[in-house]
């Protein structure tokens, strides 16, 4: 398996530190309000394409920072359609959650974000304000879980597509006020189908397009196998040697690649308590997940032989 210390870019304005073998770097000798000019948004672009996950202790950035930091990622930032986000201002989505007895929890899941989107974003840098001990945000590597697969699963799932829906997942996860919020959704129409393994947009490798958030089914396949499908699938980012593990303190910011990791919001030992966050994302409608599907068997074919 390539691991991030195979390669690692040096950089001019800072330091990262390897978080694991596969995921995961902490920047040091650099504050993210530094980054301010195109010299040095392009070292933390390949930074965060080579790892992952990105991770920056007490920070505290104004959201007008993290703002400018994900302008340098995208076209343009994302404004969610359903959850709530900051009073005034559309483009910071507040992950705010009560966790009590009866609290319907949407972020314990292994997923892409917003992949019900023709475009789902690029990346994501999220601040942490008030988290519980315990409340954790792992991530695990998309690449790295397509590139352990054996040669006759990397097959498979390169020639399926898979149906994406925003409506399906806040029924099947049961978000708060599911039945109305569905309704909105369906009038949304945050439905597409991408594929199974996506070439990554900046380093072209092959990432697994597949999680547990979002995902209603393999494309025009039967039910029953779909899911089992699915299933398989859905195993993949809990693999311990794919994953990366933020405890997280007031200030903290991680910034990570939506088409190259999945991400779980941990809740064991919560209970009783306020988790708060804020998140910027950027969207560019140039880039969608996309395969080059005959490119890629050749290449496995010929890899195999």
């Amino acid at each position: 398996m390539t691991t991030v210390l195979q390669n690692a870019p040096q950089f001019k304005h800072f330091k990262v530190i390897p978080c694991t073998p596969t995921i995961g770097g902490t920047i040091e000798g650099m504050h993210l309000s530094e980054v301010n000019n195109d010299d040095i948004a392009e070292e933390l672009r390949q930074a965060l394409w080579h790892y992952g996950v990105l991770f920056a202790k007490e920070q505290h950035l104004s959201t007008e920072q993290m703002k400018k930091i994900a302008r340098y990622f995208g076209d343009e930032l994302e404004q969610h359609t359903y959850a709530r986000t900051l009073e005034g201002d559309p483009e910071v989505l507040l992950v705010e959650m009560q966790y009590d007895d009866k609290a319907k929890l949407t972020t314990d899941i292994w997923h892409h974000d917003v992949t019900g989107r023709k475009h789902p974003n690029i990346m994501s840098i999220l601040q942490a304000e008030t988290v519980p001990f315990g409340a954790d945000t792992m991530w695990s590597s998309a690449s790295a879980a397509y590139e352990k697969l054996p040669y006759a699963l990397k097959l498979l799932f390169l020639n399926l597509d898979i149906d994406h829906d925003a409506a399906y997942a806040v029924l099947r996860h049961d978000f708060v006020n599911s039945s109305t919020l569905a309704s909105r959704m369906i009038e949304i129409g945050e439905a597409n189908t991408h594929p199974a393994v996506v070439h990554h947009h900046a380093t072209g490798r092959p990432c697994l397009f597949v999680g547990d958030g979002y995902v209603k089914r393999v494309s025009q396949y039967p039910t029953a196998l779909s899911e089992l499908i699915l299933k398989l699938a859905s195993e993949l980012p809990k693999i311990p040697e794919y994953q990366v593990r933020h405890q997280w303190q007031p200030g903290d910011v991680a910034i990570w690649d939506n088409y190259g990791t999945w991400h779980y919001g941990v809740v064991s030992g919560a209970r009783g308590q306020v988790r708060r966050l804020h998140r910027v994302a950027a969207v560019s409608k140039s880039i969608t997940p996309t395969l080059d599907r005959e490119h890629a068997v050749r290449e496995l074919m010929a890899a195999g032989a």
